[in-house]
């Protein structure tokens, strides 16, 4: 079953551009692009593969952050496959989801941004 989180980020515009920039050299992806829909608004996604080749196991992460000129909007999906055993993860070794969940809040966190999870009537009525 997919696990997806929904994200909306205000803050300050020039802190708000950074957070793509920063995800790019800092979180490790294996697939990245971007690409501007419209004058002040583009589109990065990012793809994350979580391999455990001692139980032959794999997720997949789409991180989709869509840039607008005064937000961020995220979108977090861990819908990839996994075989192997269940619970067959290290105790103390975290999901790249969570990783990637944990890295986004602590840098807004950090310079002051506000994330608020955008709940399903919201992204109704964003959308009409």
């Amino acid at each position: 079953m997919a696990n997806i989180i929904k994200l909306e980020i205000f803050g300050p515009i020039s802190t708000l551009k950074r957070i793509g920039e920063v995800m790019l050299e800092e979180t490790p992806h294996t697939h990245y692009f971007v690409r501007d829909v419209s004058d002040g608004q583009s589109v990065r996604v990012f793809i994350y593969e979580d391999r455990n080749t001692a139980v032959h196991s794999a997720r997949c992460v789409t991180c989709i952050l869509s840039e607008y000129p005064s937000t961020i909007r995220l979108e977090i999906a861990d819908v990839g496959k996994q075989s192997g055993f269940r619970g067959s993860q290290e105790p103390d070794e975290q999901p790249v989801y969570e990783q990637i969940l944990d890295f986004i809040l602590d840098f807004s966190k950090q310079y002051g941004l506000t994330v608020q999870e955008r709940s399903p009537e919201l992204q109704e009525k964003s959308e009409e």
